[in-house]
């Protein structure tokens, strides 16, 4: 990957836009970045990093935190980086989450999205996930990978020099991402672990079922034993189940003896119930025969009261005829009395209507005269409105009118004045022609003593016309608006001046006189058609009263024909006392008939059942109860022995399941004692803590392959920095803490033949060997992943502690690898200012970065 051109914007401590051209250094060779501290060196990287992988170069900075404190609240945060790779060139742009100032430059708000990304190809464009998956293709590396070969950062490699082995051991995971192991570590003890909980947790439920199997007696499990045991109870469950079938067997017969003797003693029991039901029928019968006898010599004298009942019947309907004609007269009387009310009353309505009908004969005529006066009176109104109207026109026709003449004495001017100045010209120009001696054309003098001077300014003969022709229509416009004035006043002088006020009091008056007499007119009309029907109505409540009184009178006379001793009450209290009496003699007489023959019915019936029941021996109640009890008895004891025949292969059943439970338990158990060994042996192996074997952890071991690689590249350079002298090795020395053993640092002295720490080389060597370390890692990643290209690399500080020797053997090494890539230093120190003039300046002004190219 080759880095053509870098754009930040509001990034870092970037408040403008800044263009880095690293296209204008040609792509290879070494390139500066200076600045003073804190000006923002490193985050041109972290524009690099945020570019393509949304993050930048250190963990403890946030993205979110990368917009500059000092922009524009308008202007947005973005990164935009065109690089080349693999001889295509693309362009990717990235946006944070912020907030934005809306279309109307007054409100911000929040951008919808968490990030924004582009990618620009010579194909296409792609956006956000898709953009971000085509470029990790395209590089070939996550960020942790990048940042790592792309950029060498000084702190991270002393402090590996300088570190103890478990501090070692979490940076060599950072460098070389060996953490999926220590996790894979973490996974086998964990899954041990949890082996041996899950070992524990089935022998505590194996011995859980063995201790309720109900032949348990303490002693470890036999389940041949047990089998044995349980076949045994089961072959004695099945004698004891077939010795309870012959029982239930005899029981059965004792039932049947028993049902016998209880039908012989229920037919006892009913034949001698027949003979006393048939003894009291007998019995009944003969009561009732004498009851008979008894009423029949009575059932002729009730003959004869009931025939008697329809005489009083009749006697009853004439006295109940004279107290209906009663009540009817009464109702009569009190009619009559309201028709007399009625006919006075509508006589009293009927004279009023008269007299206010005589009292409002002149309204008519009345109505006729106040309407032609009011429309009279509206006529006034109408021509006032339109003289006042009139006015109101006049006062506006004659305002024109004096705007109209106002303008016209102004064009009229305008065009004499015009006109005064053309003919004035037109002389200067004659003037200027003549010649002495020759006749002038005008009046024809040789002689010329004062020629009209030439004026200025003359207008032409257009002009004056056109300031003629606007004379003429101001002129014809005034002459219209007097008109129009003339007109209205004209018409104003035909028309009377009636004072509004005194007119308007008149039209009110008159309509509410039109109004009230309108009202009497309605109440005249209204009468008129009333009168005539109160007098028809008059006429027929007089009619109906006489009516009434000749059919009272024809009531009396029919009343005083019914006339009796007896009222219809006392006669029909009679009638009803004789017909109770007969009639309760009647139900007497048919009941006494129906119980005898009732009587005779159920003698025959029981006599009839009796004869159908056949002789037989008798039976005692002893014997029956005797045999009651022995059937009790013996399905007591047969429910009993089933109950615990139950219970036993209830128990026999549970014992079998609970075997074959624990069976499959144990089976469980010895695979679960199997796997527990062998994941804890595993986890113990790549941990490092398998006794017998080398006592190191597989993160350690892989670490230590990773390490000698780095060193093998690393030492290539340090060697000829160091001119020969030293060589960074791995100490194979054992250490106190099993499985940290081959991860110490040492430096072996070729001069002297010895190896001593790290820890004794000066400032000027620990930088070197840190130096080497970096570029050994990235060596490494690269070499790793051969479809890769690494054509930029940059180192940030750590040039400050090398004396002018020193710097001059790491330009030597920094210059080798620029030969085929970029070399980005990023340093404060002055000497390299002198020995790099390729230089990307940043410059801190007022809060805020800027950025200039020394090419």
């Amino acid at each position: 990957m080759k880095p053509l051109k870098l754009e930040l914007e509001a990034f870092g401590p970037y408040a403008n836009r800044e263009v880095i051209d690293f296209a204008a250094f040609g792509g290879q060779g070494l390139i500066l970045i200076t600045g003073e501290t804190g000006a923002g060196k490193t985050v041109l990287f972290d524009g690099l990093m945020y570019a393509l992988y949304g993050q930048p170069s250190q963990r403890e900075r946030d993205a979110q935190m990368l917009r500059c404190k000092n922009a524009e609240p308008g202007t947005v945060t973005r990164v935009s980086l065109t690089f080349e790779e693999k001889g295509q060139v693309y362009t990717v742009t990235r946006e944070p989450m912020q907030t934005k100032l809306k279309k109307n430059k007054k409100e911000f708000k929040k951008t919808p999205d968490p990030e924004r990304l582009e990618l620009k190809t010579e194909t296409g464009v792609l956006e956000n996930r898709e953009a971000a998956t085509r470029i990790r293709d395209l590089l070939g590396l996550d960020a942790a990978q990048f940042s790592q070969t792309v950029l060498i950062a000084q702190g991270a490699f002393r402090d590996l020099l300088t570190a103890d082995s478990q501090r070692r051991q979490e940076i060599f995971r950072d460098l070389f991402g060996t953490g999926l192991y220590d996790r894979i570590q973490a996974e086998l003890q964990e899954r041990a672990r949890l082996k041996r909980e899950e070992l524990k947790a089935c022998v505590a439920e194996n011995e859980t079922g063995r201790r309720q199997l109900s032949l348990y007696d303490g002693v470890p499990f036999d389940g041949a034993a047990c089998r044995k045991v349980l076949d045994a109870e089961a072959t004695e469950i099945c004698t004891s189940r077939a010795s309870l079938k012959e029982r239930e067997t005899a029981l059965q017969g004792l039932i049947m003896q028993a049902e016998q003797l209880k039908a012989r003693a229920q037919e006892q029991k009913r034949k001698a119930l027949l003979l006393e039901r048939k003894n009291k029928a007998l019995k009944e019968e003969a009561d009732c025969r004498k009851r008979l006898r008894e009423l029949e010599p009575q059932e002729a004298a009730f003959a004869k009261d009931r025939n008697s009942i329809g005489g009083l019947e009749k006697q009853a309907a004439d006295a109940r005829k004279a107290e209906s004609l009663q009540t009817d007269m009464e109702a009569l009387e009190a009619s009559i009395g309201r028709k007399g009310d009625e006919v006075r009353k509508t006589g009293a309505e009927l004279e009023t209507d008269r007299t206010r009908l005589q009292a409002l004969r002149e309204v008519p005529v009345q109505l006729e005269q106040t309407r032609a006066v009011l429309a009279e009176l509206e006529k006034q109104q109408t021509r006032a409105r339109e003289r006042a109207q009139l006015v109101q026109e006049l006062e506006a026709v004659r305002k024109t009118l004096g705007q109209a003449l106002e303008k016209f004495e102004a064009a009229n001017g305008a065009w004499v004045r015009a006109n005064r100045r053309f003919l004035a010209g037109q002389a200067g120009i004659l003037a200027a022609s003549l010649e002495a001696g020759q006749p002038c054309p005008v009046c024809g003098s040789v002689d010329h003593p004062a020629p009209a001077p030439l004026e200025q300014d003359v207008p032409d003969e257009a002009q004056v016309q056109r300031l003629k022709q606007k004379a003429h229509e101001a002129d014809v416009r005034q002459q219209q608006a007097a008109a129009a004035v003339h007109e209205r006043e004209g018409r104003l002088s035909l028309l009377e001046d009636v004072p509004v006020r005194e007119l308007d009091q008149k039209l009110r008056e008159s309509k509410a006189m039109l109004q009230g007499l309108e009202r009497q007119m309605e109440e005249k009309t209204r009468l008129e058609r009333q009168v005539p029907g109160r007098e028809q109505a008059l006429e027929t409540l007089r009619k109906e009263q006489t009516a009434l009184e000749t059919k009272l009178a024809g009531l009396r006379s029919s009343a005083a024909l019914l006339t009796g001793t007896r009222g219809a009450q006392e006669l029909e209290a009679e009638i009803r006392e004789r017909r109770q009496r007969c009639d309760a003699f009647d139900r007497e007489l048919q009941e006494s008939r129906k119980q005898l023959a009732a009587c005779e019915s159920r003698a025959a019936e029981a006599q009839a059942a009796m004869d159908q029941i056949p002789d037989a021996e008798q039976v005692s109640e002893a014997a029956v109860k005797d045999l009651e009890t022995r059937r009790q008895t013996l399905s007591g004891d047969i429910e009993e022995d089933r109950r615990r025949l139950e219970e036993r292969d209830h128990v026999l059943r549970n014992d079998v399941q609970r075997l074959k439970k624990l069976e499959a338990g144990f089976a469980k158990q010895a695979e679960l004692e199997q796997a527990s060994a062998d994941v804890s042996m595993l986890a113990r192996t790549l941990a490092g803590t398998q006794s017998g074997m080398q006592r190191i952890s597989l993160e350690a071991w892989v670490q230590m392959m990773y390490l000698d690689q780095v060193l093998e590249a690393a030492n290539r350079r340090f060697l000829q920095l160091s001119r020969g002298q030293y060589r960074l090795v791995r100490s194979e020395g054992q250490k106190k803490g099993a499985g940290k053993t081959g991860l110490d640092l040492a430096v072996e002295d070729r001069f002297s033949g010895e190896v001593r720490p790290v820890q004794t080389l000066s400032g000027g060597e620990s930088f070197e060997a840190s130096l080497c370390l970096a570029m050994g890692l990235s060596d490494r990643v690269a070499a790793a992943n051969p479809g890769i290209s690494i054509d930029t690399l940059f180192i940030d500080e750590g040039f400050g502690s090398l004396d002018e020797e020193s710097l001059s053997k790491a330009m030597q090494v920094l210059s080798e690898l620029a030969q085929y890539r970029c070399v980005a230093v990023i340093s404060h120190v002055a000497g390299l200012k002198t020995a790099i003039d390729r230089q990307i300046q940043v410059k801190k002004n007022q809060g805020t970065s800027h950025v200039r190219l020394q090419v």
